[in-house]
């Protein structure tokens, strides 16, 4: 049953058929535009990714923190924004750093835990960008999206990696929908980073099942497939 406190969400990726992310050596020309304009088709009113990935959107210059900055009470904090869109950035240990809270048409908002400091906040603060606390030393992605949802009103959330995010929400059972955009190229790569990092080993961890939603064939040779979660009816993951 679907959870109507909590946005709908999709993970959308574009893998190799060996399950890997782009690299250079696939030899792609233009390879942003296979996940970018395929994204655009998908309707959200957010889109989440990683630290790292984000890192290529944050400020470039180096802030130094203030030490004595007051002490900034760990509660969520949204900005005054106009936006109707959003960025949102997995960012637990607060690396990020913002000359804007804008990342193209959408407002940013850090999702941080507990241990960030006083300084740190005082930064986001400065620059208007939204932050929400997951928890005081890890993450709880469910009760994050559940944030997303009631303070900023998020009915269907994107997700655009990396491996590890995606392997987070995966794992708790919080992908509604998988979007792949298959290339036509075998990486194999061995240790190259996948669509997917959950955790290593089996151990009681059951693999998640899909169901096909859709099919397109796009770009010549490229595939577009969009798949439903299958979950437990008693559990909802």
């Amino acid at each position: 049953m679907l959870d109507t406190n909590k946005p709908y969400v999709i993970c959308h990726m574009l893998g190799s058929v060996d399950g890997r992310i782009k690299q250079n050596i696939w030899g792609f020309k233009n390879h942003h535009k296979y996940f970018e304009e395929t994204a655009e088709k998908i309707e959200a009113d957010a889109w989440l990714v990683g630290r790292v990935t984000m890192q290529e959107f944050s400020s470039k210059e180096t802030y130094s923190l203030e030490a004595g900055a007051d002490n900034i009470p760990k509660e969520d904090f949204v900005a005054e924004q106009d936006a109707k869109t959003y960025a949102v950035v997995i960012d637990p240990s607060g690396k990020c750093f913002w000359d804007t809270n804008m990342v193209s048409t959408e407002h940013v908002i850090e999702v941080l835990t507990e241990q960030v400091s006083s300084a740190y906040l005082a930064h986001l603060r400065s620059k208007n960008v939204s932050y929400i606390f997951g928890g005081k030393e890890e993450l709880d992605l469910d009760l994050v999206l559940r944030k997303l949802y009631h303070l900023f009103g998020m009915k269907t959330v994107r997700i655009d990696g990396g491996g590890h995010v995606n392997g987070s929400f995966l794992k708790a059972g919080l992908i509604d929908e998988f979007s792949l955009v298959l290339a036509p190229v075998a990486d194999g790569t061995i240790g190259a980073p996948t669509v997917f990092e959950a955790e290593e080993g089996y151990e009681n961890r059951k693999a998640t099942q899909f169901k096909i939603k859709s099919v397109e064939r796009i770009y010549d040779d490229f595939l577009w497939i969009r798949y439903l979660v299958i979950k437990d009816r008693e559990t909802g993951r």
